[in-house]
Parts: structure tokens; C-alpha cells; sequence
């Protein structure tokens, strides 16, 4: 069986409808803490939380499985990887991020101690690929440029902090969805890591040029000063319980994301979409479902 986890979210549902036209759903089990009421695809359903090692005993002794494609949170990736080794799983694929590179992000340094744990360990009896993907975008689910299209197509005018010359190279979900699945195939990968970064490297500047030139709004750029900016972050962060943006998120607006892509491309025929490409597409969609006019 495939043990899927993190099956209900956006990235995690899109693997399901790919795996559901080259394998028997029946041989999916997918793990959630919460029970979940609608089972489009008809997987063995199992609640419980990954936290728990008794979860994962009674998990793992429940079903035979022989890969496991982990979508959760990266924090349960080494002692699922752990189990995996224990019970002699076939292929663990597992999802982190290139938050890991990053100087800024709260928890970039506990998802550096469980990469290197991983990759400086030895698993005799298990095989993994870890996948990084970049920001991920494409549908009314995501949590980046879904927003950011909403708020440019109702407002006149688009904050910018500092210049918006840092890089960018977001990956459509569907592109990620597809790279899983190879990834889940391969039969000649061992151990292999992989950044997983979009089809174009663009500034920030151009992520919102774009999006306001696709969606015919005239939107006004408005250039705020890196320091001002966190000053703004800081005071929000004590009047609000949930500010707009933190100090954190201003800082991250300044450091280039965009990481190679060939090995991936060498290795897993990853082929990506162009920026242009797939924003188009989530601009089509989200008119399509009525989310903006």
C-alpha cells in the first residue's frame, strides 16, 4: 500500500487525482488527525497524529505498506523515514522546502537539523527522495499568489518594500503534483535530493507587474523603504492579534529565491511552466469559480 499524508490539502489532493489514473485507490491509506467526511477517491482512511509513536505503530502494523509519499509537515519526516527503515518500506517521497535555505525563516533552522539528519544518516533498508519545492501557486488554494491577485485586483495601489528586485521562482502546484508522482515511479533514484523551483526567475517587481497587466488593472506601485517597512511590521505585530504582514515576511521580501532546477530536470523530466504561463491560468480560475471579476 501508499500511505499518503498531508492527502487533504492543496498539494496533497492533486496527488490523489494523479495516482487515481495510474494505480487501484484501494492501495492508498491517507493519515489525518481529524476524521475526514469526503473520500473522493475512496483511499483507506486512518486518524491519527504523527506526533504519536503509538499512532505510527499501530499505523504501520495495520497495513502493509511499501511507499509512503509524506505531503505533512517536514517535522514528522525523520521518524517517519525511521519507521519506514523499521518495517523495510520500499521508497518514502518526502516534501519539504527551500525555506530550508533561507536566514530569515523562524524555522529554517530546525528544517536544516532534520535535512541533515536525514541525508547524514544511513537507512539500509528503506529509500528516499526529498523534494524542495519553491513558493508554491496555481489555484484558489494556495496561500501566495491567490492572495496576492485578490488584493491587486480590488485595490488601486500595491505597497512594494524596498525596490522589488529580489528573485523569485515560484512552482505551479500541478507542476509539484506531477514531479511527486515521477518521483513515487522512478525505480533508479536512491537517496536523492532534489530543488523543485518554477519555470522562470523573476523579480518581485515583475510577479506584480504581471499579475496586474493579466488582470487589465492600471494598479499603482508604491516604493516603501525597507526600514520603514519594519518599523510599520512592528507596530502592527502590537495592535494586531494577526497582523497583515510580520517583520519576518518584509525581511524575506528581500532575499533572492530562486534555486537550480536541473538536476531535477535531469533526473525526473521535471519540465515546469513559465510564470506567465501558470499565473494566467490561476487568474482564468479564480474568475472561472467567481473569486474576482
Amino acid at each position: 500500500m501508499i500511505l499518503v499524508t498531508g492527502f487533504t490539502g492543496n498539494t496533497g489532493s492533486l496527488v490523489l487525482e494523479k495516482l487515481s489514473k495510474i494505480i487501484d485507490m484501494k492501495e492508498v491509506v491517507g493519515v489525518s488527525r481529524l476524521p475526514v467526511h469526503m473520500n473522493t477517491y475512496d483511499i483507506e482512511l486512518f486518524v491519527g497524529d504523527l506526533d504519536n509513536t503509538n499512532t505510527l505503530n499501530e499505523l504501520f502494523d495495520k497495513y502493509p505498506i511499501k511507499s509512503i509519499i509524506h505531503i505533512a509537515n517536514i517535522r514528522y519526516s525523520s521518524s517517519l523515514l525511521a519507521k519506514a527503515n523499521e518495517y523495510e518500506v520500499d521508497k518514502v517521497i518526502l516534501i519539504h522546502t527551500t525555506g530550508v535555505y533561507s536566514k530569515f525563516r523562524s524555522y529554517s533552522s530546525l528544517y536544516e537539523k532534520i535535512e541533515n539528519e536525514i541525508l547524514n544518516n544511513t537507512y539500509s533498508n528503506t529509500n528516499y527522495i526529498i523534494l524542495r519545492p519553491t513558493m508554491i501557486y496555481g489555484n484558489h488554494r494556495d496561500h501566495n499568489m491567490h492572495k496576492l491577485i485578490k488584493f491587486i485586483n480590488r485595490s488601486p495601489v500595491f505597497p512594494v518594500f524596498g525596490k522589488g528586485s529580489t528573485l523569485m521562482q515560484p512552482i505551479h502546484v500541478e507542476d509539484l503534483a506531477n514531479t511527486i508522482v515521477t518521483a513515487y515511479q522512478s525505480r533508479n533514484l536512491y537517496n536523492e535530493d532534489f530543488d523543485l523551483s518554477g519555470g522562470s526567475v523573476v523579480t518581485y517587481k515583475e510577479v506584480i507587474t504581471t499579475i496586474k497587466e493579466n488582470l487589465g488593472k492600471n494598479t499603482k506601485l508604491v516604493y516603501i523603504p525597507i526600514t520603514l517597512a519594519v518599523f510599520g511590521a512592528n507596530i502592527l505585530k502590537k495592535i494586531m492579534p494577526r497582523p497583515l504582514i510580520s517583520v519576518e515576511q518584509v525581511k524575506r521580501l528581500q532575499e533572492d529565491k530562486a534555486y537550480s532546477n536541473k538536476k531535477a530536470k535531469e533526473l525526473l523530466n521535471y519540465n515546469p511552466r513559465t510564470f506567465n504561463e501558470g499565473i494566467i491560468q490561476e487568474i482564468n480560475l479564480l474568475k472561472e469559480k467567481g473569486i474576482i471579476r
